[in-house]
């Protein structure tokens, strides 16, 4: 019950339009010190105790202190930029996150978190510290759940420094896309003609290098040895693979792709041209780049997303 209303405050304060306003509150452990000032003072007064009255002042000095330190913990803290992984179902990769600051004496047990459907932070209880030495920046382990994308619209970032007396906490407001790309996967499902064996094809094209030692004698350019006494190698010319289309219908299985995530990231490799077709939604002409790969990939995270 208590989990849930402070669960609606901080969705109240995230859906304001202040720009990373800073709020403090005292903790469970913060609001016993307040009972405990409250029970000696009374014990002071009632039996005119000077040392339970001392004690009582100091406690509450150090009660305050923790207020404004873990104020000032959290402020001069202005979140820069935010960097976006590539990362698919099933994987773990880190979220960067880089600050500037005007205070000098550094940040210290930060906790960053933020709401997602599709990914999960892990580790939730870590904390972080800023100084000049990291250059202000704090990288988030996240595991990818599911597939999909979404916005990320709020950085959730609070502190307890340094007693545990008072969370501290703000908002920054973030323009952050984020794609779960399918699990790698070759699944039994998916039709093996998509990706054709083109590896070793030559065409009859070739070029003449000097032999080095190793070189197949079958590509020994003898009539070349017979007229300059020298050793030749016949280097052929790779045949240029030919576009290849993957594509599926539009009721596809999550299996089905993963089993395209996993050709598509294969054909990357071998440097063969290919496109995505998904269903009548969607169709990205073949080609062979990292932005390429990029592009369908992100197709893939959003397919009936």
């Amino acid at each position: 019950m208590l989990r849930s209303i402070i669960n609606y405050f901080y969705d109240k304060i995230a859906g304001s339009r202040l720009d990373h306003p800073i709020y403090i509150i005292p903790t469970f452990d913060g609001l016993k010190v307040v009972l405990l000032n409250i029970i000696l003072l009374v014990i002071g007064l009632s039996y005119a105790n000077n040392y339970v009255l001392l004690f009582n002042f100091i406690l509450f000095c150090l009660f305050l202190g923790s207020m404004f330190y873990t104020h000032f913990n959290l402020s001069g803290l202005k979140l820069v930029s935010i960097t976006s992984p590539q990362i698919h179902k099933g994987e773990s990769r880190e979220i960067a996150l880089y600050f500037s600051t005007s205070n000098s004496q550094g940040h210290y047990f930060l906790k960053p978190s933020f709401k997602s459907n599709l990914v999960k932070i892990q580790n939730q209880k870590q904390t972080y510290s800023i100084s000049s030495a990291n250059n202000f920046s704090i990288k988030i382990l996240i595991h990818g759940e599911k597939r999909g994308r979404e916005s990320i619209n709020k950085i959730y970032l609070e502190t307890l420094f340094p007693f545990n007396f008072f969370r501290c906490f703000t908002f920054y407001s973030v323009d952050l896309r984020l794609f779960v790309f399918p699990e790698i996967k070759n699944g039994t499902n998916f039709q093996k003609s998509f990706v054709p064996d083109l590896i070793n094809k030559e065409s009859d094209e070739f070029f003449i290098r000097e032999y080095q030692t190793g070189d197949s004698l079958k590509r020994v350019d003898w009539k070349k040895l017979a007229q300059t006494n020298k050793w030749y190698t016949r280097q052929y010319v790779a045949v240029n693979p030919e576009p290849v289309v993957l594509s599926c219908d539009d009721n596809a299985s999550e299996e089905l792709l993963s089993s395209l995530c996993f050709s598509i990231h294969e054909m990357q490799t071998r440097n063969i041209p290919y496109g995505l077709k998904l269903g009548n939604k969607s169709f990205i002409a073949p080609g062979n780049s990292p932005f390429h790969l990029l592009n369908c990939l992100r197709e893939l995270a959003s397919y009936d997303n």
